[in-house]
């Protein structure tokens, strides 16, 4: 009898009269939970990133820095990215006020359109259960709920890798050449997010549209050969706008060694990540392991490992770095289900045809997920946990679909089937191995107890096969919904974390709070045990300003906050504290001596810039950069921004404090400039800023506020 056709407001909530009236409901579900992970408490994260923050703060001033994607209004230096996710954060903000949720939330509508869109690409291929599953999976993916909740460009970057990979699906089904443009367009843009990284799935895409799209050879390389055109396009359109600026007329590109794009295209964002650089703009991102080195992107510190040592902890990579300490509690929960899947599913479609549009899909995703995972693994450049984040989709994708695949051959065959239950008990073993005592001491337990209900009835199920009737039926049901509680009960608990702990470091992570800050722990212990090595170190960001400034140019303090500090009246300064630090007080005089210069300040390193930025909404100027690396300014070009009153007051400890820690980074540009200010400029007295004079030699005595505009 044929279903009758339901109403409008019906299928909204219960999707088609083909569908299952469980499966829109439940994606609905998958949708809220999604978007509670995401945006519940947001605003306890404050500014999260204060690198990026305080560069969208410049933007909303300034149509310049907007365009370039300066790290202040002034636009001395840009940030080493492209803009493209700073220009959505920016929109926001101009839209909505300059505040912690206008430049978080556009990351929590990525993420959680990520998950609508995986959840209709496996679904339209393999079903309702496996596009559920591959959503929820994605939803509760912890390193996936961090950056969905930090102003990091990631969840951007995850989502136009998401779409590109719809489109590539669409052209391999249609065979057309629309479709195929559409991917280019979406991983060009994805390039104007993070460079490089964008290009991981180009291999993948270009392997299963020659393969699995139906138009003959000469056609299907014409498509690919104007996709590649168009591609080129998007990717180097801002690129090749902003290197055709001469130089003195722009922004110095931040990361780069000669002030170009294309130099960060092919050092530090680009080849310099997967091979290794010789020149590190910031080499104190590489993340320390237990026991290693900084962790927050402190200026002038490096890890155990030493420039473009790679992977957290200074480590070199290989086959282990994504089960790793810092690592395995982010992303690799799933890793023998999706492993055991890909088998199933390998299995599953052997026998269909070359163009079968499941087999491409497949490809597609399985695909993604290995060849993002061995750049990750085996990357010798700078390299953070946090990047996993792309991992996520593709491994979400590839679960569902091994879900499907392993009860398909459960249901039919004793040999294959044994894949189900082997994966729920290899994947609850690595559950209860990741996680930590210390965190919820009832969650290993339960997870060992529903693993094992699980895999007993799905292996007695298997050992009766004239019961086969038994394995379509409830219990053989019960049991794998059993296993998929113990397997999702891991990373689901860690995903909870971010909403009660804040997230203010530049490398966000999920799970049970890091050794030195909140909500910065590599994911509670690792591999290394249960209750192992604690977690990375965050830098404390100041509390977030109101969306104005005051009249006086010195942004809006919170009620209790004083102005230029945080709530608990703790000293605001650079990530790594100590020489760096630029505390309240100084913040103070400098406001109170600000004129007409265009600059508050000179501080060496965007990270200690950063703070003084978004607690008075004045430009300050970036020497060298991130980390105090990159070559600007000049003396000669400190001595013209001084001479024309651009420029008055100089923070500096002399050096950008990285040869000392043995790093093979040139620094004589900055340590020039910074030798410059101490021979023709006058330290200003501590007392007159509330500090105290101290004895020659010692640090407070190198670290001065210089007035260059006084006789020296």
């Amino acid at each position: 009898m044929r279903k009758l056709e339901r109403s409008r407001a019906a299928r909204l909530v219960l999707g088609g009269s083909a569908d299952p009236p469980w499966a829109r409901p439940a994606l609905i579900g998958v949708l809220a939970v999604a978007a509670v992970l995401d945006t519940w408490a947001l605003s306890i994260n404050e500014w999260a990133n204060t690198y990026y923050s305080a560069t969208v703060l410049g933007m909303t001033r300034s149509w310049e820095a907007f365009f370039y994607g300066s790290l202040d209004a002034a636009s001395f230096i840009t940030v080493d990215k492209p803009p493209l996710a700073l220009w959505v954060q920016a929109l926001s903000a101009r839209a909505f006020g300059f505040n912690s949720w206008s430049l978080l939330v556009p990351q929590a509508v990525f993420a959680v359109l990520t998950v609508l869109v995986l959840h209709h690409l496996v679904r339209r291929s393999f079903g309702h259960a496996a596009g559920l599953l591959a959503a929820l999976v994605l939803a509760v993916t912890p390193i996936a709920v961090a950056m969905a909740r930090h102003n990091n460009p990631d969840a951007l970057l995850v989502l136009l890798t998401v779409l590109a990979l719809w489109a590539a699906s669409n052209a391999i089904r249609s065979g057309k050449a629309l479709p195929l443009v559409w991917c280019a367009v979406a991983i060009g843009l994805a390039f104007n997010v993070k460079m490089l990284q964008a290009y991981f799935v180009l291999p993948v895409i270009a392997v299963a549209y020659l393969v699995a799209a139906r138009p003959r050879w000469p056609r299907k390389l014409l498509h690919l050969g104007t996709a590649t055109a168009v591609l080129a396009v998007v990717s180097a359109s801002w690129m090749v706008a902003v290197d055709a600026v001469p130089a003195d007329s722009r922004p110095y590109i931040g990361g780069s060694t000669d002030n170009t794009v294309l130099d960060l295209l092919l050092g530090y964002n680009g080849l310099g990540r997967v091979f290794g650089q010789d020149h590190i703009a910031s080499p104190g991102m590489m993340g320390g392991g237990p026991g290693g080195g900084p962790q927050g992107g402190m200026p002038g510190q490096l890890p155990p490992g030493g420039p473009g040592g790679g992977g957290p902890g200074g480590d070199d990579g290989g086959l282990t770095r994504l089960i790793g300490d810092q690592v395995a509690g982010q992303i690799s929960w799933l890793f023998p289900l999706a492993l055991c899947g890909m088998i199933a599913a390998l299995v599953h479609l052997r026998r269909r045809p070359r163009h079968n549009a499941q087999r491409a899909d497949f490809l597609l995703w399985a695909g993604t997920l290995l060849v993002t995972a061995a750049v990750f693994s085996f990357a010798s450049g700078i390299w953070h946990p946090y990047y996993t984040v792309a991992l996520a989709p593709p491994l979400a994708a590839v679960v569902g679909i091994g879900v499907v695949c392993m009860v398909r051959l459960f249901r039919v065959s004793t040999g294959w089937g044994a894949l189900l239950p082997t994966s729920i008990a290899a994947t609850g073993a690595w559950a209860y191995h990741l996680l930590d005592d210390d965190f919820a001491a009832w969650l290993p337990p339960l997870i060992a107890v529903l693993t094992a209900v699980s895999v007993l009835v799905l292996a007695l199920l298997l050992a009766f096969p004239r019961q086969r009737r038994m394995r379509r039926a409830r219990p053989g049901l019960a049991a794998v919904l059993a296993g998929l509680v113990a397997m999702l009960s891991g990373p689901t608990a860690y995903s909870l974390t971010p909403l009660s702990t804040p997230i203010q470091a530049t490398f966000p992570s999920a799970g049970p709070s890091g050794q030195d800050g909140p909500g910065t722990g590599p994911g509670g212990g690792g591999p290394g045990g249960r209750g192992g090595p604690g977690g990375q170190g965050g830098q404390r960001a100041p509390a977030p300003q109101n969306q104005n400034s005051a009249p006086d140019g010195r942004a809006n303090a919170p009620d209790g906050q004083e102005p230029g500090g945080r709530a608990d009246g703790s000293i605001r300064g650079g990530p790594g504290g100590g020489s760096t630090e630029v505390n309240d007080q100084v913040v103070r005089y400098l406001t109170a001596h600000h004129r007409d210069e265009t600059w508050l300040v000179a501080v060496v390193g965007a990270m200690v810039a950063a703070p003084i930025i978004l607690d008075t909404g004045q430009p300050v100027m970036a020497v060298g950069g991130y980390n105090g690396n990159d070559p600007a300014p000049t003396a000669d070009a400190l001595q013209s921004y001084v001479r024309e009153g651009t420029l008055r007051y100089v923070w500096t400890d002399g050096t950008s404090g990285v040869r000392s820690m043995g790093s093979e980074v040139d620094t004589r540009v900055v340590d020039e400039s910074m030798a410059w200010v101490a021979q023709h400029c006058t330290a200003v007295d501590p007392t007159a800023y509330g500090g105290t004079e101290a004895a020659t030699g010692t640090t407070e005595a190198q670290t001065r506020l210089y007035d260059c505009k006084a006789p020296h």
